[in-house]
């Protein structure tokens, strides 16, 4: 299980993540908005533990979380899209090369520069810029309180969140 989070929790870090490993639970921080690399990590040996680290030091509650899909063999853990270094799935990785799996189909991918707020990007970008698109499109079908969550969690107004939502 994986969980993600938009907050400005230390005025330099603007999202976590929470990602069960072997062993544990890695807590993923970053600098920048959009799907990309952590920049730093802290391992815990329960989940329990990590979501208590993120309530005492950043002010995480319990509700604020997103849910989001496991990634897939030789993927990135710290990304929300499924992205893997191009080759490590032959066993011939070429690093500083992403693929992301977009629509049934790896593309190649680069990362934009950082994000380091949503201002000025409209509410598709916002989805792309973070990863969390088909996360998002998921919801919409299935669950729209979690489209709810995600929509609040970048920074959507209430009338534009009652009017997408419905």
């Amino acid at each position: 299980m994986r969980k993600v989070v938009f907050k400005d929790v230390d005025g330099k870090t603007k999202k976590l993540m929470l990602c069960h490993a072997k062993g544990g639970v890695y807590l993923f921080g970053y600098y920048s908005l959009q799907d990309s690399f952590a920049d730093w990590d802290h391992f815990f040996y329960t989940m329990e533990d990590a979501i208590e680290c993120c309530f005492e030091d950043y002010d995480v509650n319990e509700e604020d979380w997103i849910i989001i899909a496991d990634q897939p063999e030789n993927c990135q853990q710290d990304f929300i899209i499924p992205t893997r270094i191009k080759g490590r799935e032959v066993g011939k990785p070429v690093f500083g090369r992403l693929q992301q799996f977009v629509k049934g189909q790896w593309v190649d991918y680069e990362i934009s520069e950082n994000c380091i707020s949503f201002d000025g990007l409209t509410g598709d970008e916002r989805l792309l810029t973070t990863g969390l698109v088909f996360e998002y499109e998921k919801a919409l079908i299935e669950d729209k309180a979690k489209a709810t969550k995600i929509l609040t969690a970048l920074n959507f107004g209430k009338p534009s969140i009652d009017t997408i939502i419905g």
